[in-house]
C-alpha cells in the first residue's frame, strides 16, 4: 500500500492517519484505500473532510465529519447526529446516507460521521445570485417547506434513546443561557423583554431541525437536495424552524425575508399545504425576532469561547464579532413590528 497522507484532526498535537479511515471502513466495504484527503471550509463547530475510498469494486466519494477539539459542550453530536439520519431518512427527508459513525481514538475520543458524499451546493451566496440556480431558486421555498413539514411530522418515539433537548419555554432557556455568559447587551435585554410581551401560544412540541438555513441546505439544479447540519436537532415548536431561515443575517444581502428567496406568503401557504398547520404571520414575525436574538447570543457564546481559550479557530472568533450586527437587526425588526 502506498504511503498515507496524515491530516489533522481537532488540534495541533492529534494525528490521523489515513490508514485509520480504513480501519473504519474496512468492516463495511471490505479492504480499502483512502486518499484525495481535502479539509473543506465551513462548519464552525467540526471540521469536514472530502476524501475517496476505493476497494477492487468501487470507488466512493465520501464526507467525514468529526468534533473540533475544544468545544465539549458540543462532543458527541456528529455521532449522535448520524443517527438522526438515519430516522430522517426513513421518513422522507432529503439527507445524505451514514456509511458509518462512532468516536474516534486519540485528541480526547470525539465523535464522527462519514457519509455519501451528495452534488450540489452550499455557499447561500452563489445559490442567492449565480445564474446555474435559477431554476433551483424558483423551487426552493416550495421544497424548504416541505422538508420541514416531513421533519416535523416525525414521531417522537422514533428518537428513543437518543439525547434530545425538549425546549417548552423557548425564552426562559434562551435567557438562561444568556444570564450564564455574563455579559449584559442593553440590546438584548430590551428584545427580551419585548419577546415575552408579544410571545404567542406555543404549538405542540415536535421534533425540530434547529438550524434550518441556507448554508446547511445542499442545493442541486431542480432544488433541494439534502438537509445537512443536524447537530442542534431538538424537539420544541415547529414554528422556530420557519423563523429561524427568515432570520436577517440567512439572507444573505437579499431584500426577500424569506431566506432571502420569498416572501411570508409563499413559505406559509407552502408549509400549511404540506403540513396541514395554520401558521399566522404574527407568530411567524415573533419566532423571526426570536432567531434573531438567538444568534445574536450564539455569537457572543462563540466570541467567548475564542476569548477564554477553549477554541482557536479564526471562524468562531470572527462569528463572535457578529454581535453588535444583530443587535441593529434586532432593533429594525422590532421597530419595524412596533409601527
Amino acid at each position: 500500500m502506498a504511503s498515507q497522507p496524515e491530516f489533522p484532526i481537532m488540534s495541533n498535537d492529534a494525528v490521523f492517519e489515513a490508514n485509520w479511515l480504513e480501519e473504519q471502513l474496512h468492516e463495511i466495504f471490505g479492504a480499502t484505500e483512502v486518499t484525495n484527503l481535502n479539509r473543506l471550509s465551513g462548519g464552525a463547530n467540526r471540521e469536514t473532510w472530502s476524501f475517496e475510498a476505493s476497494t477492487k469494486e468501487k470507488q466512493r466519494s465520501l464526507i467525514m465529519q468529526i468534533d473540533r477539539d475544544g468545544m465539549d459542550r458540543l462532543n458527541g453530536t456528529c455521532e449522535r447526529e448520524s443517527r438522526i439520519l438515519r430516522i430522517a431518512k426513513l421518513n422522507g427527508v432529503p439527507v445524505p446516507t451514514v456509511v458509518a459513525s462512532g468516536f474516534s481514538e486519540g485528541s480526547g475520543s470525539r465523535s464522527f460521521s462519514i457519509t455519501e458524499k451528495m452534488q450540489g451546493e452550499t455557499i447561500a451566496r452563489k445559490i442567492l445570485r449565480d445564474s446555474q440556480w435559477e431554476h433551483a431558486r424558483g423551487n426552493l421555498i416550495h421544497d424548504m417547506a416541505k422538508a420541514l413539514a416531513a421533519i416535523h411530522k416525525i414521531d417522537r418515539s422514533q428518537f428513543e434513546g437518543i439525547e434530545l433537548s425538549d425546549i417548552r419555554d423557548p425564552l426562559s432557556s434562551l435567557n438562561s443561557i444568556y444570564e450564564a455568559l455574563d455579559d449584559p447587551h442593553p440590546t438584548f435585554d430590551f428584545a427580551f423583554r419585548w419577546l415575552k410581551a408579544n410571545q404567542p401560544k406555543i404549538s405542540e412540541s415536535t421534533f425540530v431541525h434547529g438550524d434550518f438555513r441556507l448554508g446547511n441546505l445542499l442545493i442541486d439544479t431542480s432544488g433541494l437536495n439534502a438537509v445537512l447540519d443536524w447537530e442542534i436537532a431538538q424537539f420544541g415548536d415547529p414554528i422556530q424552524d420557519l423563523g429561524w431561515m427568515c432570520v436577517r443575517a440567512w439572507r444573505f444581502g437579499s431584500d426577500q425575508r424569506v431566506a432571502g428567496l420569498g416572501s411570508y406568503d409563499e413559505l406559509i401557504e407552502s408549509y400549511v399545504q404540506e403540513s396541514g398547520n395554520d401558521v399566522s404571520a404574527a407568530t411567524l414575525l415573533w419566532w423571526e425576532i426570536f432567531g434573531t436574538l438567538r444568534w445574536g447570543i450564539i455569537c457572543l457564546q462563540m466570541g467567548g469561547d475564542f476569548r477564554k481559550g477553549r477554541t482557536n479557530s479564526l471562524e468562531i472568533a470572527a462569528i463572535g464579532r457578529r454581535v453588535a450586527e444583530n443587535e441593529y437587526d434586532l432593533l429594525q425588526a422590532i421597530g419595524e413590528k412596533i409601527k
